[in-house]
């Protein structure tokens, strides 16, 4: 990777007169727009981490217009230094919010120009010649050679039109290929024939590469001054250099200002991305069908050896690599046999440590399959530096690079399972799930995000801004940069509300008679609360932490009620906030049934939303493994893990479900938490404290 840029950098006063300049032809050319004080303080700390190489930390709440606060500075800076401003953001509804509304406006009301483009995955994209093929069935030669499918099942008729359909939209410039913006439906088996992940992709020495759409998009990101994204796409490029042609997907980090949108997300995604998993017996399968491929490999390179290994030695390593995962299953069974009654069976490995039995077949795995990677990488890149002279020398590649992605799935889990931890660092999170079909799945990932985020953002990207309207607990960053490990030089700021919050909402927490943990009444009082205490000719929102609950208390709902709720998952969310929306409108009055998706990001102003009930406080799940790990490590240092990790959790969760109430300055309504916990445990008053100021109504 590149070094992070360690010359000094100051806010000149030309950086600071464009900006302001900015600011004051957006406040001229937007109509209805307000000035805010901590928009405007929000403006000074995006300045002053971008324009000098540093890392800020803002958090916003509703009504403060973050991306207006980020976009005034931001845009300047960039265009003065002739950097890439990179906004990086955890939902795909604010990438497009950003792309069609946001960024457009900002730069039609300010005059300033720049160049902006969506940066996306492969398989958000049609693969031209995967769609060529779909359309004629042409490409049901197997993974491994002729005698293994590739699919399932064939594609209906009416999916192959489909893809022909797409093709011609495509090729006649009426789509840019996206299929997020497809112009026809588009079927889960059908996506997955039509897109291609990198390890299948041929790049520019596809036949198809001069009618690419992921090509061409990445052309425009290339070109573009302003670029969004989203964070696992923004992790993955920075962690894996994923590249066309030897340029970075996005930017070099050392040109890069980042804007971290929806920044309390990151952490969450970075885990993610160290982390492996494993099924045991459809990797013995697929691995020990390699022979094939190897051997094609072998003639189409017209090598003795590849990767150091003859063809037989190759063919070997992979039957070995095969008999040792079907193996491994008896070294399970010696330590966990799952039982009938878990509804999703899990064992974890206490302290991230595997059983001593384990060590030395890890070891071996680890190994041989290294071997095997090792082997793939190189005819990989020999197949790709051949002539091209026929569809199935491509094909050869295609399946080579999907063979070397399944490999070095497995090679990460058995990395991750044999690293010894660090004293003084969290252990690697290490289990074992059951999976549907009886195949045992191993994991590994890390409990922490700090270690992944000091590597791939702090020290590497030239600047970071991260925003969100929910960072802290209470106003305090500590967790926060703990778990994200934030350099300790980092500005961080938690702005006021611009709405009278103490005159337009109540934060209501009744003497509930029963805590959420008794599964059997819980549900009936919070049906006949809901019943009682609701404006039902109004917009309300009820948001849950489990689904079984959710759909038990619809159930209780008196029936003359029940037609008005509208519950998560019986309908698509879009349609179902539609309806919603018509309905409040209609002053007809509608309920949303939710669970963590619809208390975050949701926008619903006025009369649609004037009640917001949450359930219970939404802890994080104890038996969650990489919690749970995590947990056991803070006590083994004689600290509290309820407050270092549930209590800071449950704040931001709790704050984000309390900002779908108040969205504009004319919104009023109630915030009510059905959870006794609150009134009778030492905690409850460091919650309650904590949450916006509402005007309080305890008890």
């Amino acid at each position: 990777m590149t070094e992070k840029v360690e010359a000094p950098r100051t806010l000149t006063e030309d950086l600071k007169t464009g900006i302001r300049d900015a600011y004051a032809k957006l406040q001229a050319n937007t109509p209805g727009f307000s000035t805010r004080r901590s928009q405007s303080q929000m403006i000074g700390v995006v300045s002053r981490a971008l324009a000098t190489g540093g890392v800020g930390v803002v958090e916003a709440p509703t009504g403060v217009g973050k991306s207006l606060g980020y976009l005034t500075a931001g845009v300047p800076i960039a265009l003065a230094s002739k950097k890439k401003l990179v906004i990086s953001t955890g939902t795909v509804a604010l990438q497009s919010q950003l792309v069609e509304r946001d960024i457009p406006n900002f730069l039609k009301n300010t005059g300033l120009q720049a160049t902006v483009a969506l940066a996306k995955g492969r398989t958000r994209y049609l693969c031209t010649r995967n769609a060529a093929e779909a359309q004629g069935e042409g490409a049901q030669e197997g993974m491994f050679g002729d005698e293994v499918p590739l699919y399932d099942r064939p594609l209906a008729p009416i999916e192959m039109d489909t893809a022909e359909k797409l093709t011609k939209a495509f090729l006649n410039g009426r789509w840019n290929g996206d299929l997020d913006n497809a112009p026809e439906a588009i079927t889960p088996t059908l996506r997955q024939r039509i897109t291609t992940p990198a390890s299948a992709c041929a790049g520019r020495r596809c036949a198809y590469s001069a009618q690419c759409p992921v090509l061409r998009a990445r052309a425009e990101v290339r070109d573009a001054q302003i670029i969004v994204t989203n964070h696992a796409l923004l992790l993955s490029a920075l962690s894996l250099g994923d590249s066309d042609s030897g340029q970075p997907l996005i930017a070099p980090p050392g040109e890069m200002l980042l804007v971290l949108d929806e920044g309390h997300h990151i952490g969450n995604v970075a885990i993610d991305q160290g982390a492996a998993n494993l099924p045991l017996d459809d990797m013995a399968k697929r691995t020990g069908r390699l022979q094939i491929l190897i051997a094609g490999a072998y003639r189409a390179v017209d090598k003795d050896r590849i990767g150091n290994l003859l063809p037989n030695e190759a063919i070997e390593v992979a039957a070995r690599v095969s008999k040792l995962l079907k193996a491994f299953r008896d070294d399970i069974a010696q330590v966990w046999i799952p039982s009938a009654e878990d509804r999703e069976p899990m064992w974890r490995a206490a302290n991230g440590r595997l059983p001593e039995a384990w060590k030395q077949p890890i070891e071996v795995l680890a190994d041989e399959t290294r071997t095997l990677l090792n082997w793939a990488t190189a005819a990989t890149s020999l197949v790709a530096k051949g002539k091209q002279e026929d569809a199935a020398v491509e094909r050869l590649q295609r399946n080579l690079g999907m063979a070397q992605e399944m490999i070095e799935q497995q090679y990460n889990l058995w990395a991750g399972w044999r690293r010894e931890d660090k004293d003084g660092q969290p252990p690697i999170a290490r289990w074992v799930t059951l999976s549907r079909d009886g195949d045992y799945i191993l994991h590994c990932s890390p409990v922490s995000a700090a270690m992944v985020l000091r590597k791939l953002l702090w020290e590497e990207v030239d600047s970071v801004l991260m925003t969100s309207a929910t960072l802290t607990a209470g106003g305090d960053f500590q967790s926060l940069a703990i778990d994200n490990g934030i350099p300790e030089d980092a500005e961080m700021v938690s702005l006021a509300s611009p709405f009278d919050l103490p005159n337009q909402a109540e934060l209501i927490v009744p003497k509930f008679p029963v805590p959420p943990d008794d599964r059997e009444r819980h549900p009936k009082e919070v049906a006949k609360y809901l019943a009682g205490e609701l404006d039902w000719d109004k917009g309300s929102m009820v948001l849950f932490t489990s689904r079984w609950k959710m759909e038990k208390v619809a159930e209780l709902m008196p029936a003359t009620l029940r037609k008005k709720v509208l519950v998560q998952g019986e309908g698509a969310k879009q349609k179902m906030i539609d309806e919603h929306i018509r309905r409040t409108s209609a002053g007809e009055g509608s309920v949303l049934f939710g669970l963590n998706s619809f208390g975050e990001g949701l926008d619903l102003p006025g009369e649609a939303c004037t009640t917001v009930v949450i359930t219970q406080v939404p802890f994080a799940v104890p038996t969650d493994p990489q919690t749970s790990t995590l947990g056991e490590w803070f006590e083994s240092r004689g600290l509290n893990s309820f407050n270092l990790i549930a209590i800071p959790h449950a704040l931001r969760t709790l704050t984000q479900f309390a900002g779908r109430l108040i969205r504009t300055s004319t919104d009023s309504g109630r915030v009510i938490i059905l959870d006794s916990r609150l009134l009778t445990r030492r905690y409850g008053k460091r919650i309650i404290d904590a949450l916006p100021p509402f005007k309080r109504v305890i008890g």
